[in-house]
């Protein structure tokens, strides 16, 4: 591998943690209550962790109740009363008990639900500050913010490839749950720390060179994935891309006769076959690749969420910002370092980008029974965390023709585009929520 920095670092990990929380702290107080994104079913999740009695007006079913309100008759009749969510203490919240247990999560491999944690933690704070409902939301965003803040300035703090690149790709693609109770805040962390501690070992070559302080937080990064969000886990694959294995497994295989390359890749077609044969016997590959065209490839027959798949910027701002803000990551990410990676970490990265699409699909696909027409289930927040796949590719295309620019264009670039996005979410955000009353944070169009 070979390496070569435009310029001196410029910390732009403490313009990441200011930005986040300066937006953080003012969306948290702008956005509309309960209208980001089930965050009456995750204030719900967050407070039970805390909870002895689980009280009535805590439940899920009451906060879902809250939800269908909040975001769909305030349009017209405009009857959340705001004052009210704020003003009122719950007296069956104030009469809880104080207990700790985590509850069942079924959308994490290990099924404990610790995504809600960090937002528990305000929920609480919150519950014994004012216990109303408006109170506990804002501690459950706060404490949810300053988890996710503190967490992504060491990360990007740690890494040793584009801190530039990391402040635009851990911003804008996670603005809207960024000051919310949702445990997709505590998944994007631990994906964050795991993906750029990859980066970051994808540029030692051998095993004797790996401290056992790497080591250990590979595991413990590998440890938290398996609580996150289940589509999180496709990124564990990649370990294997890393040179420290595609090296030895070339150095073994070249050493081997060609009588033995032979029977090897024949076993691999055989495998492959089997692997088709069983997968073709559980989805049914001729349907499931074309629902998978209907629904994201084909602009006739997707719908919402298919078109909007791709749009890193919030949905409620025009394209041309996705469209602008796109062009901003990637000059960035191609000219403020070079580095000549692996072609087998390139390709494995990106392949595991398409996995995780591919695969969250698949289970959509067999939720709904194979679907034999297109469906609007797959957001673009599932995808958009797993854009740092394609900043190996990119580099190295800056590597190869030498295309890294000034340092200052660099950091240039990335503020203004970033600062600029976050901006105008803010506004709009408030506009549609307190303006004119429809939800604030999400389309339907």
């Amino acid at each position: 591998m070979g390496t070569s920095l435009s310029s001196k670092q410029n910390f732009p990990e403490f313009f990441y943690l200011f930005a986040i929380m300066i937006f953080g702290v003012i969306s948290t107080f702008i956005t509309y209550p309960i209208t980001n994104g089930d965050e009456g079913y995750h204030l719900s999740r967050s407070y039970t962790i805390f909870s002895g009695n689980n009280p009535d007006s805590m439940k899920t079913d009451t906060m879902r109740d809250f939800e269908i309100i909040a975001t769909a008759s305030n349009k017209e009749e405009h009857d959340f009363d705001v004052g009210s969510f704020f003003r009122t203490k719950l007296s069956d919240v104030q009469e809880d008990t104080l207990s700790f247990h985590l509850q069942r999560e079924n959308n994490s491999i290990l099924k404990i639900g610790i995504g809600h944690l960090p937002a528990a933690i305000g929920v609480l704070i919150g519950r014994y500050v004012y216990p109303s409902y408006g109170v506990m939301l804002v501690f459950s965003r706060l404490s949810n913010l300053v988890f996710f803040a503190s967490s992504l300035f060491f990360i990007i703090k740690s890494s040793k490839v584009g801190k530039w690149s990391l402040v635009m790709l851990f911003s804008v693609p996670f603005l809207q749950k960024i000051a919310s109770p949702s445990y997709d805040v505590y998944s994007y962390v631990v994906l964050s720390a795991f993906m750029v501690n990859l980066l970051n070992l994808a540029r030692v070559t051998r095993f004797k060179d790996v401290t056992k302080k790497q080591i250990g937080y590979t595991l413990l990064t590998m440890f938290f994935i398996l609580f996150a969000k289940n589509n999180y886990v496709f990124a564990l694959p990649s370990l294997f891309f890393l040179p420290l294995f595609t090296n030895k497994a070339t150095e073994i295989y070249t050493r081997q006769r060609k009588g033995v390359r032979f029977a090897f890749w024949i076993f691999i077609m055989l495998a492959a076959v089997v692997v088709l044969y069983f997968l073709n016997q559980i989805f049914g590959l001729s349907n499931f690749f074309k629902q998978f065209i209907h629904s994201y490839l084909n602009t006739e027959t997707m719908e919402r969420r298919g078109r909007t798949l791709f749009n890193v910027v919030s949905t409620i701002l025009p394209d041309m910002f996705n469209l602008f803000w796109l062009l901003c990551l990637f000059f960035v990410m191609l000219t403020e370092r070079k580095f000549s990676w692996k072609p087998a970490f390139i390709v494995g990265l990106i392949a595991i980008f398409f996995t995780n699409w591919v695969g969250i699909f698949a289970g959509f696909y067999l939720i709904l029974d194979k679907p034999t027409k297109a469906f609007d289930e797959l957001s673009g927040r599932y995808l958009h965390p797993f854009i740092i796949c394609f900043l190996p590719f990119i580099q190295t295309i800056s590597y190869r023709y030498n295309l890294v620019s000034s340092q200052k264009a660099v950091k240039m670039v990335a503020i203004f585009s970033t600062v600029l996005i976050m901006t105008l979410y803010l506004v709009v955000c408030y506009y549609r929520g307190y303006v004119i009353y429809t939800t604030p944070t999400w389309t339907t169009r």
